[in-house]
């Protein structure tokens, strides 16, 4: 880091600011950080209630009574002197607040004051607007803006092991994704409702593998067969959901057990996509969805397991089968936990290590910018992450 980034930062008073850690995946991240960080940690958890911040500062307490002393920061977002004095006083910020409503608020103050950022936003078209409208400024405050998934680790870990051990840029790497069936959070479903009012050009770029980067690559297309189904030999049968190489493809699918199983699937999300894009549909939908702050049973969860799989398949003129790598990440709970786990490391990176690839100092970017110490983290935390060449 450039080292009057790195003076501005250190007097800081917060190491982690935790923004909308009262709502449902704030509470579960703010439990990852009680349990899992270092206990001389200065951090604090901010929200609008005061009360419920309270409930959550006892709950926090209890799991380890020898940790610093909690922060509590009561902050409208409404109120820009608040949001501001805030994130001044905190060398990284986490955010897991209402992202159509206040999220451009949030990465604008931390860009502004200097203050590194992460979040774990699902609205990808709203997401490359902020790219194009955010970058270069993060770039020039020395700003790291993280948009979270771990997705992007997994598909940086085989391009970089192709490199490394078969000498090879990727042409494609295939994402496959293993979750439970749960209810959505609030958050979540917020952002379903959300797509559903971007165009049809929105939502094809929102599929491009670049789509966060804010360079652009070559325009892509899935590789599946007429009915949206793809078979990857190492992965099985998938439904439609630099050393990149020229030709660089991104796909992901969900892991399915049978051609049928995919199709009802595709037809399911098809006719939800469809339905939504009607006003009064996504009126009533908005009655039996969760509001924010609410999501599934946190026990219920708890021991779930999710696990992404990824191959990435060698760019070669050589015909035959071409040189792959294959990663796996799973982790011993639900998809809300993981988001936890990846937000909270995540900050550690940043907060402890700051150490991203291409010796980047800012900018909107992507998990893979971590790298190796983001793995060692999310790893040391209880998460299962393997890479190897087949």
């Amino acid at each position: 880091m450039d080292a009057t980034i790195e003076e501005r930062r250190r007097s800081r008073k917060y190491g982690i600011l935790l923004l909308g850690a009262t709502g449902y995946t704030g509470s579960l991240t703010a439990e990852h950080i009680a349990r899992n960080l270092p206990t001389d940690l200065e951090w604090a958890i901010a929200g609008r209630s005061t009360s419920k911040l309270e409930t959550l500062t006892k709950k926090l307490n209890n799991i380890d009574s020898k940790r610093s002393q909690l922060v509590i920061e009561v902050i409208s977002l409404e109120n820009p002197t608040q949001l501001d004095s805030a994130i001044k006083e905190s060398k990284v910020c986490i955010s897991v607040v209402s992202y159509q409503q206040v999220g451009e608020v949030m990465v604008r103050s931390c860009i502004e004051n200097g203050t590194d950022y992460i979040d774990v936003a699902e609205d990808i078209s709203l997401l490359r607007t902020f790219v194009d409208k955010y970058h270069q400024a993060a770039v020039n405050a020395g700003v790291a803006v993280i948009f979270s998934a771990p997705q992007d680790l997994l598909a940086w870990a085989t391009v970089r092991k192709l490199a490394e051990e078969a000498s090879s840029r990727t042409k494609e790497v295939v994402m496959s994704v293993t979750e439970p069936e749960l209810s959505p959070s609030g958050g979540t479903a917020q952002s379903i409702t959300a797509d559903s009012t971007y165009d049809s050009q929105a939502l094809e770029q929102a599929r491009q593998p670049w789509v966060l980067s804010p360079t652009e690559g070559p325009q892509t297309s899935a590789s599946t067969n007429f009915l949206g189904i793809r078979h990857e030999p190492i992965l099985g049968l998938l439904s439609a959901s630099g050393t990149y190489g020229p030709k660089f493809q991104y796909n992901e699918y969900d892991k399915v057990s049978s051609t049928a199983v995919g199709l009802f699937r595709i037809l399911n999300t098809l006719l939800l996509n469809t339905a939504l894009k009607f006003r009064l549909f996504r009126s009533i939908a908005k009655i039996f969805l969760p509001v924010s702050g609410e999501g599934p049973d946190v026990e219920k969860t708890r021991y779930s397991r999710v696990k992404f799989e990824a191959v990435a398949i060698a760019d070669s003129n050589d015909g035959g089968n071409p040189p792959r790598a294959y990663a796996s990440f799973s982790y011993p709970s639900g998809a809300y936990h993981t988001t936890a786990l990846f937000l909270a490391q995540g900050a550690a990176s940043l907060l402890y290590t700051r150490s991203l690839e291409g010796q980047m100092i800012g900018g909107c970017l992507t998990p893979a910018f971590l790298g190796a110490d983001l793995i060692r983290r999310v790893q040391e935390a209880g998460a299962t992450f393997k890479v190897n060449l087949i």
